[in-house]
């Protein structure tokens, strides 16, 4: 890893890079608690075109509190592999069950090294929807699931007109082969933080926050994702239409809605939150979209309930 980046890593974490079910080279950090028996491990699924240093306070704060943390780049983020070598700025996936494939390599990970249980999901913003879908899965293989800004219900970014279209037509799509093309040039590409100043910006009210972020991805380019293709969006669509039709298993989770969200729709998770009387909700004052990178008052109260939730027998 080349210093430009490290620099912005927790330090004292194992890193190592694994193979999926179907060939893809996936990066994985494992940090362990400095105790001699953890109280638990921590699995962190970060949210779209996301990369592992983004959440590195958020990793020191589970290990001082005496927890194993695991994290991960999804396929096509961060330095895991990207569909298209020879386009590395382009986002696709044929599937969601192929990050289902990348949740495996970590857990298996996790087994291999016998990470202390309880094991707990926290999940911030796409990383919700396909956490929701591993409860689906797998409702014995996390004790609690934490969902932060959850990707549930619906994408605010598209209209919904248009998403019907999308997919009412995907086996045109698929027929003409039209999946992997792309709605702007990747090579134009540039991170959404890169492209708004931070007086705009809709993901955090933290300039300090902010200018971390850009510096990281300025300084590092190679963790630059790319524009999404057309059944990248279907397949995403797709599963946000079946799990918003799911009910759940009775399970443990806390919903963690910022209450100046502007990317993903509040109202489309209360929807689905109120078919289920087992979910703890709570709504952060003044937070903008990144919880975890919010204003000091913000995260630490935002960490508070994580930590207050997952101790609770």
């Amino acid at each position: 890893m080349e210093n430009k980046l490290k620099k912005h890593m927790l330090e004292n974490g194992q890193t190592t890079f694994q193979k999926s079910k179907d060939g893809k080279n996936l990066r994985i950090v494992l940090w362990k608690a400095n105790k001699v028996k953890a109280y638990g491990t921590v699995f962190f699924l970060n949210g779209h075109r996301e990369f592992i240093e983004k959440y590195s306070k958020t990793f020191q704060f589970f290990l001082k509190k005496g927890f194993n943390v695991i994290t991960l780049d999804w396929r096509g983020w961060g330095l895991s592999d990207r569909p298209f070598p020879s386009r590395p700025k382009v986002q696709h996936i044929y599937s969601v069950a192929e990050y289902q494939m990348d949740l495996d390599v970590a857990i298996g990970f996790a087994q291999e090294k016998n990470l202390t249980k309880p094991w707990n999901l926290v999940c911030h913003s796409l990383g919700c929807l396909l956490g929701l879908r591993r409860l689906i899965l797998d409702p014995c293989c996390f004790s609690k699931y934490i969902f932060l800004s959850p990707l549930w219900g619906n994408v605010r970014s598209i209209p919904r007109p248009f998403q019907r279209l999308l997919l009412g037509c995907e086996k045109i799509i698929q027929f003409l082969r039209l999946t992997e093309i792309t709605h702007q040039n990747p090579k134009k590409y540039k991170p959404y933080s890169l492209t708004v100043n931070f007086k705009e910006n809709t993901l955090t009210s933290d300039k300090k926050q902010f200018n971390r972020l850009q510096a990281i991805l300025r300084e590092n380019t190679v963790l630059h994702s790319g524009t999404p293709t057309l059944g990248y969006l279907i397949a995403i669509l797709k599963e946000i239409d079946e799990l918003s039709l799911t009910d759940l298993p009775n399970s443990k989770i806390l919903v963690l809605l910022a209450e100046k969200e502007r990317i993903t729709d509040n109202n489309a998770v209360m929807r689905f939150v109120r078919r289920h009387k087992f979910i703890q909700t709570e709504k952060i004052e003044k937070a903008q979209h990144e919880l975890l990178i919010e204003k000091e008052e913000i995260r630490s109260k935002t960490l508070s309930l994580i930590h207050k939730f997952i101790k609770l027998t």
